[in-house]
């Protein structure tokens, strides 16, 4: 996964790998995604002109607080009172 930043003054599209249709950037916007061929020759010319960056989008470390499951706790069925017979 590349993070790809658009420094041009006017709009860039990339290409993400697999995708069907390719990803507008309007100047200022960034995005992260994968791109095919990190040397591709576009990306290659708008970056050596300063109009595009081109990074390796860092993975998560160990510092970096886990994200919460976005799933909901399942429940395992109705909650039972304690029977008399108990304590």
């Amino acid at each position: 996964m590349m993070r790809v930043t658009n420094h041009a003054a006017g709009p860039r599209l990339v290409w993400p790998k697999g995708a069907r249709t390719p990803r507008l950037l309007v100047p200022g916007e960034s995005t992260v995604i994968a791109l095919p061929d990190r040397r591709d020759p576009c990306l290659a010319a708008w970056e050596a002109a300063g109009e595009v960056r081109v990074e390796a989008e860092p993975g998560p470390t160990l510092a970096d607080p886990v994200p919460p499951d976005p799933r909901p706790e399942r429940r395992r069925g109705r909650e039972r009172p304690p029977s008399s017979g108990e304590a």
